[in-house]
């Protein structure tokens, strides 16, 4: 092979390899400015689920979400803790989307009652949140309630729908005793509700409340007691004339 012939081959393999980082460089260019442009990319939209008493203003004022909020410019984790801070939230989950969209969904805490001695919401985890009033259009909780009683009274009524516990205007404690002071019945309330009729119920039966309005519906247009208290499915009815002759 001739000196001439080597040396055009050095050439060409030099140039080759001079291409190839010239590619590469270029690959390299193309991917960093990429990137750079892709954390730049904003979120075309936000659509927040699960909330019923919490507004989604409030949640993006809370989690600091502008319009300007980058697609990469956060954690999932850091913007659930943010949001977790308010009471009112139980959980929450970040999805990203392909399309540079997000979505939130969160769990609330419900709002039980207005605890009145106490001048607090009582939430469905049983925390309680510092209120000057009732702005939730839940019942009140008009007196002070034993806190063994009141802690099992919050875990049954977290599992009535909340329709329902809304349709409750005022709860009081009510505990029945013996003449002698003997408790009969420790856990028992008294139920005042929107439609007009009281509920007697204590935390062993919270659970019927889930049934109230078709218990209702059976009985007609009538208005009275219900005690739900009773150690049996048959609930007694007793209509409000009845009871002023019973008296």
């Amino acid at each position: 092979m001739s000196e001439k012939t080597t040396k055009t081959k050095k050439m060409v393999k030099r140039r080759l390899k001079i291409k190839g980082v010239l590619f590469l460089l270029a690959v390299f260019v193309v991917l960093y400015f990429g990137v750079i442009a892709l954390f730049k990319v904003e979120v075309k939209s936000i659509t927040i689920k699960g909330t019923e008493y919490l507004k989604n203003s409030q949640i993006l004022k809370e989690a600091g979400l502008t319009e300007e909020l980058t697609f990469f410019g956060f954690t999932s984790s850091s913007l659930c803790e943010k949001i977790e801070a308010n009471p009112l939230v139980k959980t929450c989950k970040v999805r990203r989307t392909f399309d540079f969209r997000m979505e939130i969904e969160l769990e609330e805490n419900v709002p039980l009652f207005y605890y009145s001695p106490e001048a607090s919401i009582v939430l469905s985890d049983g925390a309680k949140m510092s209120s000057g009033g009732n702005s939730y259009g839940i019942p009140t909780l008009i007196n002070h309630t034993d806190e063994e009683v009141l802690k099992e009274f919050i875990a049954g009524l977290s599992e009535v729908k909340s329709d329902i516990i809304r349709s409750i205007s005022e709860i009081e404690y009510a505990p029945s005793a013996s003449k002698d002071g003997v408790y009969i019945d420790k856990e028992r309330f008294i139920m005042m509700m929107n439609d007009g009729n009281t509920v007697v119920i204590n935390n062993r039966k919270l659970n019927a409340l889930n049934y109230y309005d078709t218990i209702y519906a059976s009985i007609g247009n009538k208005k009275g007691t219900f005690n739900f208290d009773c150690d049996f499915d048959n609930y007694l009815f007793t209509e409000y004339e009845a009871e002023d002759g019973l008296q």
